[in-house]
């Protein structure tokens, strides 16, 4: 429900609001002004209505104006009925690609319920499986790991003897530890 843009929790916030400001009283007197300003509103958009609709058939123009005041629905209303012509031609290649799809789903459902689908996986029966000897030696051997080296974390006798630096250990390449 949306009035003038607001929605419904905002209008009983804001009729809360004025109720605390106003006081019942006077929120019993706005209600009755408001109300006799809808009234003139109405009122005067009718007899505008009246009087531009009469100019619009006397000078042969086939507009129809509303004769309530304009609404977000009319107003989605008239919209959607002045741009028909425009959106039809896409409305109508639209609707001729949902009856192909469906027809293509028709056909789809029609070939699945002919051909019974297994949900089980089929069992390997023992002649059609290799023994492990074949299968080792149809696969490509595996590439030989790269030896990177790796890191010592002995203390050298150099650096354990003279005691001005404590050794981290060395690197050593190939995978072996170099002691020296």
């Amino acid at each position: 429900m949306n009035i003038l843009g607001v929605g419904a929790w905002e209008f009983v916030a804001i009729l809360l609001i004025m109720l605390v400001f106003a006081g019942p009283k006077r929120m019993i007197h706005w209600s009755y002004v408001l109300g006799q300003h809808v009234a003139k509103f109405r009122k005067i958009w009718a007899e505008t209505v009246d009087i531009v609709q009469k100019e619009f058939d006397d000078a042969g123009v086939d507009i129809q104006l509303p004769k309530e005041p304009p609404t977000r629905q009319n107003l989605n209303k008239t919209i959607t009925a002045a741009a028909a012509p425009l959106t039809k031609p896409v409305q109508d290649s639209l609707d001729e690609v949902k009856k192909d799809i469906e027809s293509v789903q028709e056909v789809s459902d029609a070939l699945n319920q002919k051909q019974p689908k297994t949900k089980s996986k089929p069992q390997k029966t023992a002649a059609t499986a290799k023994p492990a000897t074949e299968a080792k030696t149809n696969q490509p051997a595996a590439p030989e790991p790269v030896k990177m080296g790796s890191w010592s974390g002995e203390t050298t006798a150099a650096g354990s003897s003279n005691g001005s630096a404590p050794d981290l250990g060395s690197w050593s390449s190939g995978g072996e530890q170099d002691k020296a």
